[in-house]
């Protein structure tokens, strides 16, 4: 009987000790968003990065092979509202960088750093957040932060209640929390005297290594590569913001990266039981503008110095933390400039389309039509707005008007489609990427979708639309407390993570119950 006792004390409970066993949920979730990042950049420069930085986050953790994002809208702001709430712009309504309120004809723009406008912007969002869960369970303890530079849109990942929206201010060159403006920390206040102190706009930017070594100097024709620059600017601009140049280079990455330090070192941020999240933007968007190739020289430079920021900050974050305390998320806040699906290839057509000169030859038609008058409100995010208004004073049919507005715009070189959306929205099994697109009160009249190769110029949030637009390859990659090793390979989209990650905290998500199982916890 005794020897039964010790075989089952030393053989079967510690088996089911072990299938007991829970992942503990880590104190802090950290998410570094990086503005203009695309797989292909880290696949022609993953040889080139340090095994501590982007390297060792995709060796450490799981790493999304084929993550994407259905948003049509190419505005940052609507990918991050799909990211953290885990729906898609039909649930959080987040449709755009801009939209036409109905009632008044104007059209609303959900960002800003402008504190008084914070609480109605983030209104907008009509999906709890990651953060929102968070509180929700946890309460005012679930302190949640954002770090960026001239990124407004990053302020829908700290939900209805933000505790900090640090921001780099381009015109004083310092960083202030746009949420508290009145507040004023010794910490920060000691970090932005060193910045002060740094002569930052005395600087110049050059290349961080031999110049003939960028990828856009190998892919050049050897009849090219003898006129091929090597560039050095200087960081003081004239007409701009004095400090714009600094946010359009690799030491804003580096000074976001010393705040970052600066603001966790100092306060009592991600040291409790209470899970805190942070979230982190960088930029890989040179100021100067680049030729359209795949990875300007510019723009790898940025990337390069910015792997050696990240490096040092997993440094940092080891030793203020522990290794196994932290979880973190590495992804893009919007796609690389150039359209890189027919770039370079034979007898394809590429392009711009300037939306403001098809709203004004949109305008004139409809004019010769029905009269004088504003018809046509705007485009925005492959969105265009009619007046409703004016349609109505004159009596005229809707539907008639769009029909026409549909034809008039297939027209266009670089138009592929243009399909009125009013029926759309009801109509999922034809179009489910539409629909998903479509929120109900804050309908567009037209979704235009461009041939492959176009896309029209860029705002200046980076809301750039595409013909990939509503299907963009993401790259995503997951690491940390709890997370397995390995590549995922399966099609996954983003907006499927949040629920995922809130199962560690024994939060329970709504989608959850439509989504596949994905294997990432240990």
């Amino acid at each position: 009987m005794m020897r039964l006792l010790w075989w089952f004390l030393l053989v079967i409970l510690p088996f089911f000790s072990l299938k007991a066993e829970k992942t503990e949920a880590p104190g802090l979730i950290i998410f570094l968003v990086i503005d203009e990042l695309d797989n292909e950049q880290i696949l022609l420069l993953q040889r080139e990065f340090s095994s501590q930085g982007i390297n060792r986050i995709s060796r450490t953790g799981m790493r999304f092979m084929n993550a994407y994002t259905s948003d049509i809208s190419g505005y940052p702001g609507t990918r991050i509202a799909s990211l953290y709430s885990g729906t898609s712009p039909s649930t959080h309504g987040l449709i755009g960088e801009t939209w036409v309120n109905r009632r008044n004809n104007q059209f609303i723009q959900p960002a800003s750093y402008d504190s008084a406008q914070i609480p109605t912007v983030l209104s907008y969002n009509q999906s709890k957040t990651i953060a929102d869960y968070l509180k929700s369970v946890y309460g005012s303890e679930a302190k949640n932060a954002t770090i960026s530079v001239n990124a407004p849109w990053l302020i829908h990942a700290n939900g209805y209640s933000p505790d900090h929206i640090f921001t780099y201010d381009q015109n004083r060159g310092f960083f202030y929390d746009a949420s508290n403006p009145g507040k004023k920390d010794d910490w920060m206040n000691s970090f932005n005297q060193s910045i002060n102190n740094t002569n930052l706009l005395n600087r110049q930017w050059g290349p961080v290594k031999d110049i003939t070594s960028y990828v856009e100097f190998r892919y050049l024709p050897d009849e090219k590569r003898k006129d091929f620059r090597s560039f050095l600017y200087n960081m003081r601009t004239g007409t701009e913001a004095p400090f714009s140049r600094i946010a359009g280079s690799p030491y804003i990455n580096t000074l976001i990266r010393d705040f970052t330090v600066s603001f966790l070192a100092n306060t009592g941020f991600g040291k409790s039981s209470v899970p805190n999240l942070l979230t982190i933007q960088f930029t890989t968007r040179p100021f100067t503008k680049t030729n359209g190739t795949i990875l300007p020289a510019e723009k790898e430079d940025m990337l390069l110095r910015l792997d050696q920021d990240i490096a040092s900050l997993l440094t940092f974050l080891d030793f203020e933390f522990g290794r196994d305390n932290y979880l973190l998320v590495l992804t893009a806040g919007a796609n690389s400039m150039p359209d890189q699906t027919t770039t370079g290839k034979a007898g394809i057509t590429t392009g711009t389309v300037e939306f403001r000169r098809v709203v004004s030859l949109l305008n004139l038609y409809l004019m010769a039509q029905y009269g004088q008058g504003q018809w046509v409100t705007g485009i925005h995010d492959n969105f265009l707005y009619l007046n409703h208004q004016l349609i109505e004073e004159n009596q005229l049919e809707l539907e008639v008007i769009q029909e026409k507005t549909c034809r008039f715009l297939v027209e266009f070189s670089g138009i592929k489609h243009a399909i009125s959306v009013w029926n759309k929205i009801f109509n999922s099994e034809k179009q489910p990427v539409l629909s998903d697109n479509l929120f109900s009160r804050r309908l567009p009249d037209i979704y235009i979708e461009l041939l492959p190769g176009w896309s029209t110029p860029a705002t200046s949030l980076g809301t750039r639309q595409t013909g990939k637009s509503g299907n963009n390859f993401v790259p995503l990659f997951v690491s940390g407390t709890g997370i397995r090793d390995g590549a995922w390979i399966t099609p996954f989209n983003i907006n499927k993570l949040t629920p995922i990650l809130l199962q560690l905290y024994g939060i329970n998500h709504p989608e959850l119950i439509y989504m596949e199982q994905v294997n990432l916890f240990k």
